[in-house]
C-alpha cells in the first residue's frame, strides 16, 4: 500500500514538473538596423520549451524600447499567453564608476567645509588684527618695548594671515574645479543608463513537448540611437574621392558587440497601424547661396554664406520630417563596438569618384583670395544624403561643412577654401554727386573689381559684388545700375557676376557704377 502512495506522489510530482517551469535565458543580438531617428534591435538564441506552460524571463535588453514595437518568432506549436516588461539595476563597469565618483563627490565636500571653516576662522582672526592695527602706528615709537615688540608681532602675523588665506581659498577653488568635473562626470554616467536592463518575462503554452532547444527571435525599437552620414571629399590632380562613413551613436544600455549592422535612412515604423505623414514643405533660395562652404580660419560672410541648419544643433532628431526624402539602405560587416556611453563610433561604408570641375568663386568686397570651388552635376546614383563633409586637398585638411543636397538635376557645389594664387580687388575709382531742380540730390559711384590668376592654368571664375538696395519701398530712393561687358545683374538677389576666363597669368578689370538718388534734405547712409 505504501508503495502505491510513493508511486503516486511521484507521478503527480512528474506531472507538475512537466506542466510548468520557469526558466532565464540572455538572447544575444543577432543584428541592428539604425535609423537616422532610432534602431531595430534583433535579439536571438536557444529556449527550452520541455513543459506545457513555460515562464521565459529574457534580459539583457535595452532599457528604453519600445512596448509597442516587440515582435516575437514563436516556434511552431507555441503560444503567447502573456507577456510583462520590467527595467531592473545591474552591476556594470558604469555603475562601479558611478559609484566611485559619487563617493570622491562625498570626500570633496568633506574636504571643502574643512576648508570653509578654516578660512571663516582665518577672516576672524584678520579683523580681531585689522582692529588692533592701530597698535602699530606711526606712533609707536613712543610706546614702552613689549607694547612695540606686540606691533611687531600683530604685523607680522597679519601678512603671514594674508598667505594663509590665499592658499586656502586656493585650494577651495582647485576643490570647486575638481567637484565640477565629477559632476559633469556622474550626469553623463546617468545620463547614459548603463546600470539599467531590460526584462521581458515570456508565458507561453506550448502543444508540443520539445526535447531539444528552439530558437527564439525577438524585435524591438529603441530610440535612443541614431546614424548620421559623414563624408571625406579628397581632392587631388588625379580627381575626386568620397569616403562615406556613418557616425553611430547610442544609449541603449547595451553594448552592441561586433554584430551586423544596417543602416537606413530615415525612421522605423513602430506601430501596426500606418503614420499619418508629415508636412512636406518646399522653399526657394538664391542660386548663389547653395555653395557649401568649410568653416576656414576666414569665414565668408552672412550675404554670401549657405543658410544650413547643421544636425549637431537638433537635440531632438524627433523634430525632423523625413518626408520626400529618398530611403537608402546600407548593409555592414563591421567588427566594431557600439558603446552605449553616447559617444559617437565611426564605421565605414563605401566610397566612390565624383566627377566635377573646378570653377573660382570671387568675392573682392570680402575677401581678397578667390574660393576655389568644385561643381557637380553628376552627382545622383550615389545614395548622397545631408550630413557632415570634410574636405581634403592634396593631403592637406582644409575644413568641414555640412552638406546640404540640392536637388536632383542641380549641380552640386563645393567649396574648397580661399585660394592664394587666384586674387581680386575692389577699388572705387570715381565719385561725384548733383542736385537736380526737383530738389532731389544724386550720387554716382564707380567700382573697379580686379582678378588676376597666377596660376600655371587656364581657369573660370565668377566675379561676384553685392548691390544696394533700398531700406524702404516709398520710392524716396532710387537705384540705378550698370555693369561692364559680361556683366549679370540680378536685382532680385541683388547682386552682378561676371563669368570670366582668364589664362595663366591674366590680369581682368570690370566695371560697376552705382547710381542713387534720393531727397536733397535727407542724409544717406550704407553707400
Amino acid at each position: 500500500m505504501k508503495s502505491h502512495i510513493t508511486l503516486a506522489l511521484a507521478f503527480f510530482q512528474l506531472c507538475f514538473i512537466s506542466s510548468s517551469a520557469q526558466t532565464s535565458v540572455s538572447l544575444p543580438i543577432s543584428s541592428v538596423e539604425i535609423h537616422q531617428d532610432g534602431a531595430r534591435i534583433v535579439h536571438s538564441g536557444p529556449i527550452q520549451l520541455r513543459t506545457t506552460v513555460c515562464t521565459i524571463e529574457i534580459s539583457d535588453l535595452s532599457h528604453d524600447l519600445d512596448f509597442n514595437s516587440i515582435s516575437i518568432d514563436l516556434p511552431s506549436g507555441s503560444s503567447l499567453e502573456a507577456i510583462n516588461f520590467d527595467v531592473r539595476n545591474r552591476k556594470s563597469s558604469s555603475t562601479n564608476e558611478l559609484s566611485e565618483v559619487l563617493e570622491s563627490l562625498s570626500k570633496l565636500d568633506v574636504k571643502t567645509r574643512m576648508l570653509e571653516a578654516v578660512l571663516h576662522t582665518y577672516k576672524e582672526e584678520q579683523l580681531f588684527l585689522s582692529a588692533n592695527r592701530s597698535i602699530g602706528s606711526s606712533q609707536e615709537v613712543l610706546l614702552v618695548d613689549d607694547v612695540i615688540e606686540m606691533a611687531d608681532f600683530l604685523r607680522e602675523r597679519n601678512q603671514s594671515l594674508a598667505l594663509e588665506l590665499l592658499d586656502v581659498s586656493l585650494d577651495i577653488e582647485s576643490l570647486a574645479l575638481e567637484s565640477a568635473e565629477l559632476e559633469a562626470r556622474k550626469t553623463a554616467l546617468e545620463l547614459v543608463g548603463s546600470d539599467l536592463e531590460g526584462v521581458l518575462t515570456l508565458e507561453i503554452k506550448n502543444s508540443i513537448i520539445y526535447r531539444n532547444d528552439q530558437n527564439l527571435t525577438l524585435k524591438y525599437l529603441t530610440p535612443s540611437a541614431h546614424w548620421a552620414p559623414e563624408y571625406e571629399v579628397n581632392f587631388s590632380s588625379d580627381g575626386i574621392l568620397v569616403k562615406r562613413y556613418a557616425s553611430v551613436a547610442q544609449t541603449s544600455g547595451l553594448d552592441w558587440l561586433s554584430a551586423p549592422l544596417t543602416l537606413l535612412s530615415g525612421r522605423p515604423s513602430g506601430s501596426l497601424a500606418p503614420s499619418p505623414f508629415q508636412n512636406w514643405i518646399l522653399s526657394t533660395t538664391s542660386g548663389y547661396r547653395i555653395i557649401a562652404c568649410p568653416s576656414f580660419d576666414d569665414d565668408i560672410e552672412e550675404d554670401f554664406s549657405p543658410k544650413i541648419t547643421t544636425r549637431s544643433d537638433d537635440k531632438s532628431p524627433q523634430s525632423s520630417s523625413y518626408v520626400g526624402k529618398a530611403r537608402y539602405r546600407f548593409e555592414l560587416e563591421t567588427t566594431s563596438i557600439i558603446a552605449s556611453d553616447g559617444n559617437p563610433t565611426r564605421v565605414e561604408i563605401d566610397e566612390f569618384p565624383l566627377e566635377g570641375d573646378l570653377r573660382y568663386f570671387a568675392t573682392p568686397a570680402l575677401n581678397s583670395e578667390a574660393y576655389t570651388t568644385v561643381r557637380i552635376a553628376d552627382w545622383s546614383g550615389h545614395k548622397l544624403m545631408d550630413g557632415k563633409a570634410q574636405i581634403i586637398a592634396d593631403n592637406t585638411y582644409l575644413g568641414s561643412f555640412p552638406l546640404q543636397l540640392p536637388v536632383i538635376g542641380d549641380t552640386l557645389v563645393m567649396s574648397l577654401g580661399s585660394n592664394p594664387h587666384v586674387l581680386c580687388s575692389r577699388e572705387l575709382s570715381e565719385e561725384f554727386s548733383k542736385s537736380t531742380f526737383l530738389s532731389r540730390k544724386n550720387i554716382t559711384s564707380t567700382w573697379i573689381l580686379t582678378v588676376e590668376n597666377t596660376l600655371s592654368d587656364s581657369i573660370s571664375v565668377d566675379l561676384i559684388d553685392a548691390l544696394p538696395q533700398s531700406s524702404t519701398r516709398d520710392g524716396d530712393i532710387e537705384i540705378e545700375v550698370s555693369a561692364s561687358d559680361s556683366g549679370e545683374i540680378d536685382l532680385l538677389n541683388h547682386l552682378v557676376t561676371y563669368p570670366l576666363e582668364l589664362a595663366p597669368g591674366e590680369r581682368r578689370e570690370v566695371s560697376l557704377t552705382i547710381s542713387v538718388t534720393y531727397p536733397r534734405r535727407s542724409v544717406l547712409r550704407g553707400l
